[in-house]
């Protein structure tokens, strides 16, 4: 399955240790509004999300520039995305890093140590041309 961060919004990041606990859904849903996010996996560019209202978001790949259209919903302290095309739902705890965002898989109920780091956000839509994906 192709991983995504939400998707995930927030502006700038730090590396650091992760707060006591992660955001809170409703903390993530005021963050990520109406922005578009910018993640890095080891400080290379990974993929941008874009997150649209009633909880949808679009995903973009930077290594290949595909994009896929998802839905995100609140599990626990989990934020979890439902592609199209995908087998299941890709989890995350979104953790506040220093003055940034840190996202961290989570499966089967534990972090498995694969993290994107919030790189920026901004407003701007997504490159994703095709009859596929759009907003």
């Amino acid at each position: 399955m192709k991983q995504a961060a939400t998707t995930l919004v927030l502006v700038g990041l730090a590396t650091g240790a992760p707060a006591a606990s992660p955001i809170s859904p409703g903390e993530f849903a005021a963050l990520s509004a109406g922005k578009t996010l910018y993640f890095d996996r080891d400080g290379t560019p990974f993929g941008a999300e874009q997150y649209f209202p009633g909880q949808r978001s679009l995903w973009r790949f930077d290594a290949t520039g595909d994009c896929i259209e998802g839905r995100w919903r609140a599990d626990g302290d989990r934020i979890c995305f439902f592609y199209d095309g995908a087998d299941g739902p890709e989890c995350w705890h979104f953790w506040r890093d220093g003055s940034g965002l840190r996202a961290m898989l989570v499966e089967e109920g534990a972090e498995t140590g694969s993290a994107l780091d919030l790189d920026h956000s901004d407003d701007r839509p997504l490159d994703c041309p095709g009859p596929d994906v759009g907003s």
